[in-house]
């Protein structure tokens, strides 16, 4: 028997009551290959980019110094590349501030926000922030 609704909402109402209304099935997580024995076809080499905002640093600070800042504090991690740019300060005799792209491989992004977002990977009294 098919039933005849007024409107969109009652039809709505009616199965939101039922416990498997409105419910995705459950979907897989995608899976990353590590096999360091499979070798018959190769993945693309992906990079993602950490960018942070790095400021209350000495006003004669220059991007170079940065850069030797966090080849320190990355250990063994692969960095592919630093840009640095340095920002325009209110108060420019106070501090200066720089954008910083740091690009690591896509296997190694959350470590890499994990090891350049921590307090101890930067000197006391400079912030940082994503």
């Amino acid at each position: 028997m098919i039933e005849t609704f007024k409107s969109f909402s009652g039809l709505a109402k009616r199965l939101s009551a039922e416990p498997t209304a409105f419910k995705n099935k459950l979907a897989r997580k995608p899976v990353f290959g590590a096999s360091k024995v499979k070798k018959t076809v190769k993945s693309v080499k992906t990079v993602r980019n950490v960018d942070i905002f790095v400021s209350r640093l000495h006003p004669e600070t220059s991007a170079n110094e940065l850069a030797d800042c966090i080849h320190e504090v990355k250990g063994d991690m692969v960095v592919e590349d630093i840009q640095s740019t340095r920002l325009k300060s209110k108060y420019e005799s106070l501090y200066t501030s720089y954008h910083v792209c740091i690009t690591v491989d896509s296997a190694n992004l959350r470590h890499a926000i994990e090891v350049f977002m921590s307090a101890a990977a930067w000197p006391n009294g400079v912030f940082v922030k994503r």
